[in-house]
């Protein structure tokens, strides 16, 4: 079975690299070389593929909604892990490993469920068909909700060989990796707030997404990234054992508390702050604190002034010097740092004053992101009304239960938006894309704004990256359409970082039917100059078009864009490789994309089997994590913090319509129960896993 798999994720994560929108050859080539690395060195994936997640989704750039980059990843790592696995000699049984027979009935159950709802999802969208850049109400979207479990059952085997052969590095490495990847979010979060609102600006209404693309139609992917990764920047300062490497994680901790509460998210700040809390308990309990020596008490407290100091320091650079001024302290600062970090005693019991110290920091930071900006304010106050309109959106979604079927279930795995779409009064979307070929070798993509409701007219868009022009070049667009009805529609091109635009250039036209079968308009794009922004903050542009009224629909055979010099800046522009580049968004109306509920999630698309079978295996995990001996003890508090993390921001959020955060769900709850599942006391343990 093993070689089987291993073939067959070859084979596909072959045909995905071969088809990828972008670098196909290239694809193809890190892909082999990603697979054998893993034969060479097996033990590297369970620290890259934590570490690489954030960032491996290219979607606005290859049109790719069902699929992304982190598939070839994976698919990497089951077909090596599958081929080792294949070619190692069978070891003795260890009768001391295994899972308890009720557990492997809640992930037998779960499965099942699953894969009936994938069957369920298939025939609701009217059959299974196979397309690289299908929508969420087709058939792919189903294959799309159910991919990211799929990819943990077929990595559990290579997992538990990790967890097998060595038990503290698996555990070093996954918390090496998770550590990385929260560095990498912060990272491209500090970008993002650099290039559009400000880097210290808290007052425009802007939330943070970071990298996660999949929120173009809203969402919670941070938040669920967030509250799964946040218990592990903990797990890198407490880890730490030098004061070098402890001021490295100290600084991702406060990174990482940056983009908690940019999110601007309750959901975020209640699933990251209350399993901290319970994690600081449980160390507590666990190891008591060291006494730390007087002279090391001095320096803490030095250094805690210091950051303070500092803290006032880069405020004022900011005022006088702009990002400039806040760079050169930031360099400053790290220099100074890394020299201090050299002379301090590393022998000395100094971790329990420097933890107050970061504390007191991470304390200090969440109060100057309420004090100095209103929007976190206006958030909180807007609690009441939020959630009274959430409870009616869960009553509307649990209405969608009208079938016995249904009810016994579920409706089908990724058909949560087109019913509600469709059978929600008032719940339709605010556009659609799709693409037909009329058979006589004329690709063209339908545009459509809302079914009905007016005020959502202009609230979603297809839209492609551009880069920004400088200087007096002007956008030029070029548009071959029909129409059935006079339609208006606005283009334009705008500096975007997904869901908030910073300043257009845009041109509108109303355009009316006629005899002739296509129709050709020019359009020059007026407004504001553009601007790329600093070289450390570049802005992203994308041409959007968009509908302009309900009811109404445009349908386009060609589109051009290009600036005065007749530069060409669009790539598939007649739609001959479908909708290859294009990226359709919404902007400001999400709900009928989301049920903003982890457990309604579950019920409604899998069924009460499905929503039960997680419950008991989440909760089973959480107790054996909480009651973990001392070997475990390295890594099993701070999974507990995760699983917790994700089960409260799960309250209030949907989890798993955006594919990374399901799968980094599904990751870290397959290591916790392999975890538990395995010992290391056997001279030669099994690596087989069994139920008892």
């Amino acid at each position: 079975m093993s070689a089987v798999t291993a073939a067959a994720a070859l084979l596909a994560g072959a045909l995905l690299a071969v088809h990828h929108p972008l670098w196909p050859n290239a694809a193809l080539l890190l892909f082999a070389a990603w697979t054998v690395g893993i034969v060479w060195r097996p033990s590297i994936w369970l620290c890259v593929v934590p570490a690489s997640l954030p960032l491996l989704n290219f979607s606005p750039w290859t049109g790719w909604l069902t699929f992304d980059e982190l598939d070839l990843l994976l698919l990497g790592v089951i077909a090596a892990g599958h081929a080792r696995l294949a070619l190692r000699p069978a070891a003795p049984a260890d009768g001391g490993a295994g899972l308890p027979r009720f557990v492997c009935v809640s992930v037998l159950v779960f499965s099942v469920a699953s894969v009936i709802a994938l069957g369920r999802g298939f025939a609701d969208a009217g059959g299974f068909s196979f397309g690289w850049f299908q929508s969420y109400v087709e058939p792919m979207n189903s294959l799309r909700v159910f991919k990211p479990l799929l990819w943990m059952l077929l990595i559990a085997a290579p997992m538990h060989e990790r967890i097998v052969d060595s038990r503290e590095q698996a555990m070093r490495s996954l918390g090496a990796g998770m550590s990385v990847g929260l560095t990498l979010v912060g990272l491209a979060v500090v970008w993002e707030r650099l290039a559009h609102p400000g880097l210290l600006n808290f007052s425009l209404p802007y939330r943070t997404v970071g990298a996660f693309w999949e929120m173009h139609v809203g969402g919670a992917a941070i938040d669920a990234y967030l509250a799964l990764a946040a218990p592990f920047a903990a797990w890198a300062v407490w880890s730490a054992r030098t004061p070098a490497r402890w001021s490295a994680a100290a600084l991702v901790a406060l990174l990482t508390g940056y983009v908690c509460l940019t999110t601007f998210s309750r959901g975020v700040y209640l699933a990251v702050a209350a399993p901290l809390v319970l994690l600081g308990i449980q160390l507590a309990a666990r190891w008591p604190a060291d006494a730390a020596t007087a002279s090391f008490a001095r320096r803490a407290v030095v250094a805690a002034a210091s950051s303070a100091a500092a803290t006032g320091l880069v405020v004022v650079a900011y005022a006088l010097a702009g990002y400039r001024g806040v760079i050169v302290v930031v360099l400053a600062a790290a220099a100074l740092l890394a020299l201090a970090a050299r002379r301090w005693p590393a022998g000395f019991a100094w971790r329990s004053t420097a933890g107050r110290a970061l504390m007191a920091a991470l304390v200090i930071e969440a109060l100057a992101v309420a004090w100095t900006g209103s929007f976190l304010i206006e958030r909180m106050s807007q609690s009441d009304r939020d959630f009274g309109s959430r409870l009616a959106h869960w009553k509307s979604g649990l209405g969608l239960l009208y079938d016995p079927a249904d009810r016994a279930f579920g409706i089908g795995l990724g058909r949560l938006p087109a019913h509600y779409a469709r059978f929600v009064r008032g719940g339709e979307f605010s556009g659609t894309v799709q693409w037909r070929d009329d058979g006589a070798g004329k690709p063209s993509v339908t545009l459509a704004g809302p079914v009905s409701r007016r005020k959502l007219a202009g609230q979603y868009s297809l839209m492609q990256q551009v880069p920004l022009l400088h200087g007096r070049d002007r956008y030029r667009v070029e548009l071959d359409y029909r129409v059935w009805t006079p339609t208006p529609i606005f283009v334009g091109v705008c500096e975007l970082h997904l869901l908030y635009e910073r300043q257009c250039q845009g041109a509108w036209a109303n355009l009316v039917p006629s005899s002739s079968s296509w129709q050709h308009l020019s359009l020059t794009l007026h407004g504001p100059e553009l601007d790329a922004g600093p070289w450390f903050a570049r802005r992203l542009g994308f041409l959007a078009v968009s509908v302009l009224e309900a009811n109404r629909a445009v349908e386009i055979g060609r589109l051009a864009l290009t600036t005065t010099g007749d530069r060409p800046l669009l790539r598939n522009g007649d739609f001959s490789d479908r909708l290859a580049h294009w990226f359709p968004s919404a902007q400001g109306y999400f709900v009928p994309w989301h049920i903003d509920n982890l457990y309604l999630e579950l019920l409604i698309e899998r069924g009460p089997a499905g929503l039960l079978a997680f419950v008991v295996l989440v909760g089973w995990t959480l107790r054996r994590l909480m009651s973990a001996p001392g070997r475990d003890a390295m890594l099993a508090p701070f999974l507990a913090a995760s699983l917790c993390g994700i089960l409260l921001v799960g309250l209030v959020s949907s989890v798993l319509d955006a594919a990374r955060p399901q799968f980094l769900m599904w990751f870290l709850l397959g290591f916790a129960l392999l975890l538990c599942a395995t010992t290391s006391s056997a001279a030669a343990p099994s690596t087989s896993l069994r139920c008892r």
